[in-house]
C-alpha cells in the first residue's frame, strides 16, 4: 500500500479514540476531543514542513520523535493552546503509535 493509500485510511476520531485509549488516566480527563485533533494536526504540520510528503523522496522515513515533540510543544505555545509540555509527548506517541498501526510510515 502507498503512503497515499495510508493517509487515506487515517481517520481522525479513530485517531482520537486510539490515542485517548494508550493515555495515563490523568491525561485522558485533561484534555479535550479538540486538544488530541491540534496534536494530530500539529504532527502532520511537522511532517509537511520536513517534506515527509514529498513523492519524490522516495527515501524511508526515519522519524525523530523528539524533535516532533518540541514541534508540537512550540507550536502549541505559539498558538495559545494550552497543553502542558510535560504531557506532550504522551499525546504525540499516541499519534504516533496510531500511524504506525495503520502502516503510514
Amino acid at each position: 500500500m502507498s503512503q497515499e493509500e495510508d493517509l487515506f485510511a487515517y481517520d481522525e476520531d479513530d485517531a482520537v479514540r486510539y490515542i485517548l485509549n494508550v493515555l495515563p488516566q490523568e491525561l485522558k480527563e485533561k484534555y479535550t476531543h479538540d486538544d488530541i485533533i491540534y496534536v494530530t494536526d500539529v504532527v502532520y504540520d511537522y511532517y509537511d514542513q520536513k517534506g515527509l510528503f514529498d513523492e519524490q523522496a522516495g527515501e524511508e522515513v526515519e522519524l525523530d520523535e523528539e524533535d516532533i515533540i518540541a514541534f508540537a510543544c512550540k507550536s502549541a505555545h505559539k498558538d495559545g493552546v494550552k497543553i502542558e509540555d510535560e504531557d506532550m509527548p504522551f499525546l504525540v506517541r499516541g499519534e504516533l503509535d496510531y500511524e504506525e498501526s495503520l502502516g503510514v510510515f
